[in-house]
């Protein structure tokens, strides 16, 4: 449960963040921002393949 908490206080950080100055500074922030989302989607991939013991991402290995 603390991995959803740890998304939800991401998802307010960002929201209340201020909007960059320039475009480089957006993109900067919509890269790291991706890059925490596709970390989150691991990391609850590989929580719900242990719990349910199923291959869910089609890498071979459970977890």
């Amino acid at each position: 449960m603390g991995f959803l908490w740890d998304i939800v206080q991401q998802v307010q950080l960002s929201s209340q963040s201020s909007r960059a100055e320039s475009l480089e500074q957006r993109v900067e922030e919509l890269e790291q921002r991706l890059e925490a989302t596709i970390d989150a989607f691991t990391t609850l991939v590989k929580l719900l393949e242990a719990k349910f013991g199923e291959d869910l991402d089609g890498d071979g290995r459970i977890g």
